[in-house]
């Protein structure tokens, strides 16, 4: 009885997190149709800035190209926030960001090629260039979103548990010190070790697996 009772309130605990986390992100989405809501828009900047800017990289933009890319796309999103409504049955969020962020990188390959037609290259042919339309953009952006997602939701749990905690989640799972090495240097036992590991990784789990729309 006592197992279940444990494994009941870690599913509560998994399910208000990741409800809480839907809820914020609504409340961002919907702070965002306010233009001069400053903190808004600087946490979603916060958020997913480093995705777009990663993806405009792997793209094949050169940094200043990533940075101009990132700036109109936020316009971009700026500018359609006003009638904008958040749906997950029509599509997920990272979908609709995707999409923006696409165009505005073919935007910059454009610019770019009309540059090189009038004497002014930079050096890069576009011809050598992945087409920022594929599939492999799609998958570029993949990988940023869950290592954006990964980051954010570590900063989360961090925030969330004891720093002792942390200390044995962080050299157990992240650093990958052996455990007698840990227990020596924290004064902890075995046990000890393992349940942070597990209360810290399951709220972990918790958190990427809702941020992955």
């Amino acid at each position: 009885m006592g197992s279940e009772s444990t494994a009941v309130r870690e599913i509560r605990q998994i399910r208000r997190m990741s409800s809480g986390l839907e809820a914020t992100r609504q409340s961002l989405l919907t702070r965002l149709k306010d233009h001069a809501d400053h903190e808004g828009w600087q946490r979603f900047f916060d958020t997913y800035g480093g995705v777009i800017h990663g993806l405009a990289l792997k793209a094949g933009l050169t940094v200043t190209e990533a940075e101009d890319a990132l700036q109109e796309t936020l316009v971009s999103v700026a500018r359609e926030m006003p009638g904008f409504r958040y749906d997950q049955a029509k599509g997920s969020f990272k979908g609709w960001l995707f999409q923006i962020a696409r165009r505005r990188v073919a935007d910059q390959f454009r610019k770019r090629e009309r540059q090189q037609r009038h004497g002014s290259a930079t050096g890069l042919d576009v011809g050598e260039i992945a087409d920022p339309m594929s599939e492999a953009l799609g998958r570029a952006w993949e990988e940023e979103w869950r290592r954006n997602q990964l980051q954010l939701a570590l900063e989360r749990v961090k925030a969330k548990v004891s720093p002792r905690q942390w200390q044995m989640f962080d050299l157990a799972t992240l650093q990958e010190w052996p455990t007698d090495k840990i227990c020596a240097l924290l004064g902890v036992n075995a046990a000890q070790l393992y349940m942070a590991k597990m209360r810290v990784g399951r709220m972990l789990k918790a958190e990427v697996g809702e941020g992955g729309d």
